[in-house]
């Protein structure tokens, strides 16, 4: 009878052994699977706990694959969290938009010719870089950084700016400055 409780104690369903240190535990198969990376610091932690509560290597491949299977679970809520949230804020942004006074209504012919200034204005000036960083956060929708590159749009567009170089206009003597130009 004794000897029937220890098995079932220390043998899994396949018959191998769930306790019993092994010399070093082997943990490489799980290196780099799936995204999923261990941590050295963490494995510092956990090996001596697995070692003090006599755990055998399948019983550590036991549980770094309930692990792997909870940290695929909770990124793939996160993601769905992070696109929810999204699309709340994108929502909202569109509510706001519609709810400013210095901006077109949507539903005016008006909407276009407005975002096609603060567009242009956001292409000359906006980096690949901050392009990015707009687009990841959902901000390229955000109505005052549409409202602010439609005033940058409007300046671009009076003094002839560009990003790429100084105003477009002849260059003037101090003299022309003060008088004007005589031609």
């Amino acid at each position: 009878m004794q000897e029937q409780i220890k098995n079932s104690l220390y043998l899994n369903d396949e018959g191998e052994d769930l306790f019993g240190v092994p010399e070093q535990y082997d943990c490489s198969k799980f290196q780099n699977l799936d995204g999923f990376c261990l941590d050295d610091e963490l494995m510092k932690q956990f090996i001596p706990i697995a070692k003090k509560l006599n755990l055998s290597q399948r019983s550590v491949e036991m549980l770094f694959e309930i692990a792997l299977n909870m940290v695929k679970k909770q990124t793939l809520q996160y993601e769905r969290d992070k696109e929810f949230t999204k699309q709340t804020m994108l929502e909202g942004y569109y509510k706001k938009f519609c709810e400013d006074c210095e901006l077109p209504n949507p539903n005016t012919p008006k909407v276009s010719e407005y975002m096609r200034v603060a567009d242009t204005a956001y292409n000359e000036f906006a980096s690949a870089e901050l392009k990015e960083a707009f687009k990841e956060t959902g901000l390229n929708y955000h109505p005052e950084l549409i409202k602010m590159f439609y005033k940058i749009g409007e300046l671009a567009q009076e003094d002839n700016l560009s990003h790429y170089g100084k105003p477009a206009f002849e260059e003037l003597t101090p003299a022309q400055i003060l008088y004007g130009k005589n031609d």
